[in-house]
């Protein structure tokens, strides 16, 4: 009789979906014109947004000097995107400040470096692929910090997803849920220190972790490329804001 097949565990299926999508800033006008048409689509099939002329979601913070935009590609697809904003310098602006400044005074005040990633969506069209592609955006998240030294990351999420993002990344909230500009429902703070994730997270599930040399690829050299709040200029390939 032969044998019975193994089933790939849920970590083993990951790590093998990793190798199937690849991560990239977004570097040109028409890569960020892609998001904001992603975006548009998953808020708006999600009941986020209501309808506009344009069928894109953006907003002034996507336009802020300390922004950064990346997207997972699956083959030549843009398949998911997240947006982040840190506090360097030391009083550089970031999303979660315009609504939940009084619960991160005490991290800021301490001079921790804060990431705040924004704008996480998936292409509601590749479902059919499994449900790999939201723990595979996750780790866009874990990789920035790690690129970038963050202390601690925030998450600015709708109440129904803080249990993934607590099972998964280890976040825990540290707010109650507030209203947020152009979303039709509230979003709660919640945060998980570096630190936490490396000890918990990336054992629990390795997927997640990554190398420098992987890093330096997506993001570029730390001496050379960092976040726009860190270097004070905007990233720019020609006449395109990255």
């Amino acid at each position: 009789m032969n044998a019975p097949q193994r089933v790939p565990s849920f970590n083993e299926k990951l790590a093998l979906a990793v190798a199937n999508v690849t991560y990239r800033v977004a570097r040109t006008e028409a890569e960020r014109d892609a998001i904001f048409a992603l975006r548009y689509k998953d808020y708006l099939r999600d009941g986020g947004i209501g309808p506009n002329a344009s069928e894109r979601f953006s907003d002034p913070w996507d336009e802020a000097e300390n922004a950064l935009l990346i997207g997972m590609y699956y083959g030549d697809r843009l398949a998911s995107s997240v947006r982040f904003h840190m506090n360097r310098p030391a009083e550089a602006p970031m999303p979660a400040k315009e609504i939940f400044a009084d619960v991160l005074k005490p991290f800021l005040d301490a001079g921790l470096t804060v990431m705040d990633p924004t704008r996480f969506v998936i292409d509601p069209d590749l479902a059919h692929i499994g449900p790999e592609l939201p723990y595979l955006t996750l780790r866009m998240i874990a990789m920035a910090a790690e690129h970038y030294r963050a202390d601690i990351v925030l998450a600015t999420i709708r109440q129904e997803h803080l249990i993934v993002y607590k099972h998964i990344v280890g976040h825990t909230p540290i707010s109650e849920p507030r209203s947020y500009p152009l979303l039709a429902r509230k979003i709660v703070c919640t945060k998980v220190d570096i630190e936490h994730m490396r000890a918990t997270a990336y054992r629990r599930h390795p997927f997640l972790d990554s190398t420098a040399q992987e890093r330096e690829r997506i993001f570029g050299r730390r001496d050379e490329t960092r976040l726009a709040a860190e270097s004070g200029v905007r990233r720019c390939v020609a006449s395109a804001i990255a």
